[in-house]
């Protein structure tokens, strides 16, 4: 059994070059459209309890797939299967009436989610307190602006409380608070056993989030299987020279109009010493200095630091919930250090990058990077590393006497 079954699912649509043509169509019986196919022969299965990622270039039908999943969109062939109470999160406050309050809208879009009146009216004030919108619940949405518009929504879809819940990129609903109080209802959701889906363009969150993962690539399943190797083989694609419009390392909080929860003041290299370094040597030892300031009550999260090209490949990147550690507590100002006891990149120009997220890893805080760097190198090997190697040549046959 399980919580979702796709069996050969195909979307295809008529796309009419000019209105004329649908007309010209339906007097000739002849084709005047031409047929796009936003998704094509699609099978997959998830487990009761699992998270599945959904990952693609924009274009893809990763959207189509979520609208067939949570029933908005009909697949031209093929079954789709859900067992389950299921709600989904793709466009948030769709349905709403500009001209009720927020508090009428609570009810209508409650209902079309399958929702009782009772059952709304014993989670009505949790609704309200959820999305914050206690002192403007009795305005007319119309009034509202669209952060509010959208933690309404979001409020609204997660007190379905569903087996199955669809979320289409709305994890970056409103501030960095709400933000957070979004991803703790998605881990509760995880925790509770509930069976998540999840399309979006940050590879970081689908890599911590989701055990299973589906690259979806012109309407096809391109890879589907573990986490870690699907999201390899995505990025190596992309970085074959792929043309996509995607982010996938999502926006930089260092360029929000607002302070972050965190602030990283600065990324700089050191020897043993304590010496700040603009050249290393190849298997140099190398630490990474990280200075973050917190202000206010101390807050938990994690801390990843990477090392890249200036063109924005990345080389390596670790964070402290990869290692292990247990989430962090930011308070005040403070130096974490990664220490890289031999670097084994090759010659050429690099920089560290480091990055602040919540105790789950998954919202990024802030992020900053630090001044390039010289990495000088006596191998005249080819390629950004040095890996220890030996040659086994061929035996040089005996020439009998």
């Amino acid at each position: 059994m399980y919580a979702v079954q796709a069996e050969k699912l195909s979307k295809r649509y008529r796309v009419y070059h000019r209105p004329f043509d649908r007309f010209k169509e339906a007097i000739t019986r002849r084709p005047c459209h031409q047929v796009v196919r936003a998704l094509d022969d699609v099978s997959f299965q998830v487990p009761f309890g699992d998270t599945l990622g959904i990952i693609g270039e924009n274009g893809a039908g990763k959207s189509t797939l979520l609208k067939i999943m949570a029933g908005t969109l009909t697949p031209t062939s093929g079954k789709m299967v859900k067992r389950g109470r299921a709600a989904a999160l793709l466009e948030l406050g769709s349905g709403f009436h500009p001209e009720f309050t927020g508090r009428e809208n609570i009810y209508l879009n409650a209902a079309l989610l399958g929702l009782s009146e009772r059952e709304i009216k014993e989670r009505e004030e949790a609704i309200i307190e959820f999305a914050e919108l206690k002192d403007v619940i009795d305005r007319p949405v119309k009034t509202y602006s669209t952060g509010m518009y959208l933690r309404l929504g979001f409020s609204i879809a997660i007190s379905v409380n569903p087996e199955l819940l669809i979320v289409d990129e709305a994890l970056s609903v409103g501030d960095h608070r709400f933000q957070q109080k979004c991803v703790d209802r998605m881990i509760g959701f995880r925790n509770s056993n509930k069976t998540i889906i999840i399309c979006t363009h940050s590879l970081y969150l689908i890599n911590e989030l989701c055990a299973m993962t589906i690259w979806l690539r012109k309407g096809r399943v391109c890879r589907f299987g573990k986490t870690p190797k699907v999201v390899s083989e995505y990025l190596a694609y992309l970085d074959g020279g792929a043309e996509t419009d995607d982010d996938t390392t999502g926006s930089s909080p260092a360029d929000m109009p607002y302070l972050p929860e965190v602030m990283i003041e600065d990324v700089r290299l050191l020897d043993e010493k304590g010496k700040r370094l603009e050249q290393v040597r190849q298997f140099q030892t190398v630490i990474i200095r990280v200075k973050t300031r917190r202000t206010g009550p101390p807050l938990k999260g994690h801390l990843a630091v990477g090392l890249g090209q200036p063109d924005g490949q990345q080389i390596f990147e670790t964070t402290t919930k990869i290692s292990g550690l247990e989430p962090m507590e930011f308070a005040g100002e403070q130096v974490t250090e990664l220490v890289i006891p031999s670097i084994p990149i090759s010659g050429g120009h690099y920089l560290a990058r480091a990055k602040v997220g919540d105790e789950h890893a998954l919202r990024a805080i802030d992020e900053l990077k630090s001044a390039p760097f010289l990495i000088e190198s006596d191998h005249p090997e080819l390629g950004i590393m040095w890996i220890k190697h030996y040659w086994r040549p061929p035996e040089v046959p005996k020439i009998p006497a």
